[in-house]
């Protein structure tokens, strides 16, 4: 005999909630406009999220030396995705970091940092989800 509250918890075990992880770094970029090297924060996929849409702004990938070539085993993608600032359209650095992590929450993201602590990353500023 199945009883009514035995049905309803055998449906809410088959939901399947999923998190997407997300990774921010502090990515170098040569500002040619201002002739100057910055530190903005990037993060490392798409989160296809209309909120955040206007935080964000695809950039290609610059040489930072004449040095540098072209590595066709690198995994780095050819273009980043950078935060900016909504209202000036600039980009956010190291400095802005608070900016960015009030825009990530007030979207409902969340700072992972236990995961974040795994991870060896100089350039890795944090792990979050939705």
């Amino acid at each position: 005999m199945t009883h009514f509250y035995d049905k309803k918890i055998i449906s809410i075990l088959n939901i399947y909630i999923t998190y997407m992880i997300y990774k921010l770094y502090k990515t170098t970029y040569l500002d040619k406009f201002n002739k100057c090297y910055k530190n903005i924060i990037t993060i490392n996929k798409n989160p296809n999220d209309p909120l955040l849409n206007s935080s964000l702004k695809q950039v290609s990938r610059q040489k930072l030396s004449p040095f540098e070539g072209f590595d066709c085993c690198s995994s780095e993608p050819s273009c980043i995705l950078a935060f900016i600032n909504p209202n000036t359209n600039e980009f956010l650095t190291q400095e802005n970091i608070d900016q960015v992590f009030s825009i990530l929450i007030d979207n409902g993201y969340t700072l992972e940092y236990k995961m974040t602590k795994l991870l060896k990353d100089n350039k890795l500023i944090c792990l979050i989800s939705k």
